[in-house]
């Protein structure tokens, strides 16, 4: 993980600036629907709403810039609890300085060796331990079960 702080300040009490985090949106809230409602309190910079990377479907959340504070000050105090999308939005001042980084979609972890299909993990004595075979895999069970058979929902 990066060293970069990407937050500054209270999480609880956020200090006053120009980007707004809106909250609670509907998965069909787009960015001229937010420009719609958050232009009328004064020049907008940009706008940006958070979609997920794989589904392509918005995240419920994005950000509003303004230009200046005092005009974010006005619409963070009238558009706080109003209804969008049949959703009652929360929006908050940032505390977000800089975008996330970005992250591949798949798992970049610990790579696997060629001994993965067969060890799971080492013990406390640095030796490889057995996984526990898996009990959907027919050459381990006893037991024959029947076609209609559906695992366990936990």
């Amino acid at each position: 993980m990066s060293n970069r702080r990407r937050h500054v300040g209270n999480r609880a009490n956020p200090d006053p600036n120009s980007c707004l985090g809106v909250f609670g949106l509907s998965l069909y809230t787009t960015e001229r629907d937010l420009r719609d409602v958050f232009s009328r309190y004064g020049p907008l910079a940009s706008i940006n709403v958070v979609y997920d990377q794989r589904t392509g479907r918005s995240r419920g959340f994005g950000f509003v810039y303004f230009e200046n504070v005092e005009d974010s000050k006005e619409a963070k105090e009238r558009v706080n609890g109003m209804e969008l999308g049949g959703r009652r939005i929360r929006v908050d001042y940032s505390i977000t300085k800089r975008a996330h980084t970005p992250t591949p979609g798949i798992y970049m972890g610990r790579p696997t060796t060629d001994r993965s299909d067969r060890y799971d993990e080492r013990d406390y004595s640095g030796r490889y331990r057995r996984r526990s075979p898996s009990p959907y895999y027919s050459r381990y069970r006893s037991r024959s079960r029947s076609r209609s058979y559906t695992p366990r929902r936990y």
